[in-house]
């Protein structure tokens, strides 16, 4: 074998083990999103105060043609025609002022870095719901 093959050979089967590895530490957390979750698989996270009450915030990019965009839209089309409160925004950002809030931040950060459109009620989020469990959510709180 040429050393440029080696090489070739080294650089793939170490990218394929960096990929599986990113696979697995995901499967990892959304396991653990999973056993954390209420019913309908939503999770507590940290939310700013101006995050409007009894409303599912729904984070996707705006004006965008991705997949994960088109979903957020049809989801928010969707939840307006059963005549419930929705808000569209394609940033977040939060705060804690207490240490103890230090794993509610951390998960906070699993549930956002999972598949768009994340959909966050009530202080609760969950990563790519659908419209039934956005709805189901919404009715739980009140």
């Amino acid at each position: 074998m040429t050393l440029g093959k080696l090489l070739l050979f080294t650089v793939l089967a170490g990218g394929g083990a960096v990929h599986f590895w990113h696979l697995h530490t995901r499967s990892v957390i959304d396991r653990e999103l999973v056993m954390a979750g209420d019913s309908n698989g939503f999770v507590a996270v940290v939310t700013p105060p101006d995050l409007p009450a009894d409303t599912a915030v729904i984070l996707a990019p705006l004006n965008c043609p991705s997949a994960a965009a088109k979903r957020a839209d049809a989801m928010a089309g969707e939840l307006s025609r059963k005549g419930l409160a929705i808000s569209r925004r394609n940033q977040y950002g939060a705060t804690i002022h207490d240490p103890n809030q230090l794993p509610l931040l951390t998960r906070t950060n699993e549930v956002l870095s999972g598949e768009v459109p994340i959909v966050i009620i009530n202080g609760m989020a969950k990563a790519n719901p659908t419209v039934d469990e956005v709805a189901a959510e919404m009715r739980r709180g009140q």
